[in-house]
This record gives structure tokens, C-alpha cells and sequence, in this order.
């Protein structure tokens, strides 16, 4: 976890570099929280029952977000704008014999369309990044890890609300989509690798669906 700390912290200085060279309404950083969906196949969970998959599927997701805007108009009031997204997401449930917490961290640069009026912003965004998953659950008492590092691609819709020139309230809705062509276990002092395990329908495509909601801030 502290590894992603830093890299938060790394992606902060970022932005505050850039902002140091820039006029106030040429950047965006933003923040938000709010509920997530785990859709797709599970992966390498301790239970596969229907009702604990369904459970496991309800989570809670955060992001960090930058976008610098400029100058430049397209198309009358639209901007392209280059950024950077930061995603976790975090999926839990437990049953008598063992439990699932599954996380997930996701970077990616991205490219956004902004639709920029005076009290409002819309946007669409897309990118290509890295994410590390980790499912560190417990069978029988004993601690047990799956995890596996994977590109993985997003599509955001997003909407805010100028509260004033600097701050806004804003909501995005944000998807990321992976597969499984291979996961790491370690439990019980041991360590080994899964391969393909599509073909024993333990592993395929997997994606977030969040609904995120937070705060802008214009620089």
C-alpha cells in the first residue's frame, strides 16, 4: 500500500509543478469517492457460490484526476486536454471458512474532451494504463494472496458545476477493463503461478464500473 501512497504523492508534486506554470483556469485536479461494481469473471476467489460472487461484487472506489485544458478552443467551446488518472477500488465479503478482500489500482495517462461553458463542464476521457490487483483473503485461518499486474484501459463520462472560478462539485462515471491471462497464489508458505485459467473458467475479462463523486480544482 505504500508504494501507491507515494505514487499518489508523486502525481500531487506533478500537478503542483504544472501549476506553478500556468494561469489560473488552464488546470483541473480533481478527487472523488463513491460506489463500484465489479463486473466480469472472478478471480481466484475462496468461494463461487452465486450469492457470495454477488456480494463480492458491491465495493467502493476513489480517484485522483488532472487535466490541462490551455487556451485553445475546438469546435467553439470544446478543449482537448492530455491528463493523468489515479483509480483504487476496494471489494470485501466473508463467509465461515474463508474471506475475500480484493483491491485494485489502476494509472493511466489520459485524453479528455472537454465541453467547457462558464457555470458547467462536461467531459469524455479515455486512456491505457497499468493496474495491480490483490485479493488478500484467508482460508481456514491462514492468509492467502492472488494478485497479478495487467494493462488495462478506461472510458469516463464526467459533469461539474462551478461553484466558483476555482472550485466546482462534480460526478463522473468511470470504467476500467482487464483480463486474466495469468495470476500468482501464495498461501500455506508457498507460491505458484496460474496460467490460463480462462480455460478452466477461472479467468477472463473483468472491469470496474464506479460512480464517483467529488471536488474540482481550477489553476
Amino acid at each position: 500500500m505504500k508504494k501507491y501512497v507515494l505514487l499518489l504523492g508523486l502525481l500531487i508534486q506533478v500537478v503542483s509543478v504544472l501549476a506553478q506554470e500556468t494561469s489560473v483556469g488552464k488546470s483541473i485536479f480533481s478527487v472523488h469517492a463513491g460506489p463500484s461494481w465489479y463486473l466480469g469473471k472472478m478471480i481466484g476467489i475462496t468461494n463461487n457460490s452465486d450469492a457470495y460472487r454477488n456480494d463480492l461484487r458491491n465495493g467502493i472506489a476513489w480517484d485522483a484526476n488532472y487535466y490541462f485544458l490551455g487556451d485553445k478552443y475546438i469546435f467553439g467551446s470544446f478543449k482537448l486536454a492530455p491528463g493523468l488518472i489515479y483509480q483504487g477500488g476496494r471489494y470485501k465479503n466473508t463467509h465461515d471458512e474463508s474471506s475475500d478482500k480484493i483491491l485494485m489500482h489502476y494509472f493511466a495517462p489520459q485524453l479528455a474532451l472537454f465541453m467547457v461553458k462558464q457555470k458547467y463542464n462536461l467531459s469524455l476521457s479515455t486512456g491505457v494504463g497499468y493496474q495491480h490487483y490483490k485479493d488478500k483473503s484467508f482460508v481456514y485461518g491462514k492468509p492467502r494472496d492472488v494478485s497479478m499486474n495487467k494493462l488495462a484501459y478506461n472510458l469516463s463520462a464526467g459533469g461539474e458545476y462551478r461553484l466558483s472560478p476555482l472550485v466546482g462539485i462534480s460526478a463522473k462515471l468511470n470504467w476500467i477493463v482487464t483480463s486474466s491471462e495469468s495470476y500468482s497464489v501464495r498461501y500455506h508458505g508457498q507460491k505458484w503461478q496460474v496460467e490460463s485459467p480462462e480455460l478452466s473458467g477461472g479467468g477472463g475479462c473483468f472491469s470496474q464500473l464506479s460512480l464517483l463523486f467529488g471536488m474540482n480544482l481550477h489553476f
